[in-house]
């Protein structure tokens, strides 16, 4: 009998499908883009609507990343953080919305572009055999000259681990939990152009 249980489960969980999200992200790109692009992104931290601040964080080293990747100057997250510091502290001690404009970017870090990042959903519920994992993120890039928004995309992604054990469940939703971050981040960044360094 438990022999039979164990089959019909790996049936069950064998059905089911295991691959994450695979459609479009949805995006915006202002006309003439190539005219008004940026050379220098200042990477914004990533405003955080869920309790998980070690996925805001997972979220900007790897947006950091890619902006390298697409041809874009590195300018280094923690000279941007150390610049803006006492800004943050300023809104906070006003409770003001801890958004930073645009064209003090320029000034400050010598940016002609900010990118600022949501963490719009997290989702790692867990059931028996079954423990769903879904990122949700959605980003704009500014002028940091006029304000106005260059490009905007959002990207969602979804992990599906099975197991017939709780610490196999666990293991496994360990492992995906990076790559459903690298997935959502992929699907963002691929719609931004390539930055100059690529363009030549």
């Amino acid at each position: 009998m438990k022999i039979f249980k164990i089959y019909l489960y790996t049936i069950i969980i064998g059905s089911l499908t295991i691959s994450g999200c695979s459609t479009n992200s949805p995006y915006g790109l202002k006309p003439n883009y190539d005219q008004n692009s940026a050379k220098i992104i200042a990477l914004l931290p990533v405003e955080n609507k869920t309790f998980d601040n070690k996925t805001s964080q997972l979220l900007r080293s790897r947006l950091f990343e890619e902006l390298y990747f697409k041809g874009y100057s590195k300018l280094p997250l923690d000279v941007i953080d150390k610049k803006l510091e006492y800004l943050y502290l300023e809104k906070k001690s006003k409770k003001s919305a801890a958004i930073i404009e645009p064209q003090l970017l320029k000034d400050l870090v010598g940016a002609d572009a900010g990118m600022y990042c949501t963490l719009t959903e997290e989702n790692k519920s867990k059931k028996i055999f079954y423990s769903p994992i879904t990122i949700a993120v959605r980003c704009e890039l500014r002028s940091t000259q006029t304000g106005e928004v260059l490009w905007n995309a959002e990207g969602k992604s979804t992990s599906r681990n099975f197991d017939l054990t709780h610490k196999g469940l666990e293991r496994k939703s360990k492992e995906t939990y990076e790559t459903v971050i690298e997935e959502v981040v992929n699907k963002v960044i691929k719609t931004l152009p390539d930055g100059p360094n690529l363009r030549g």
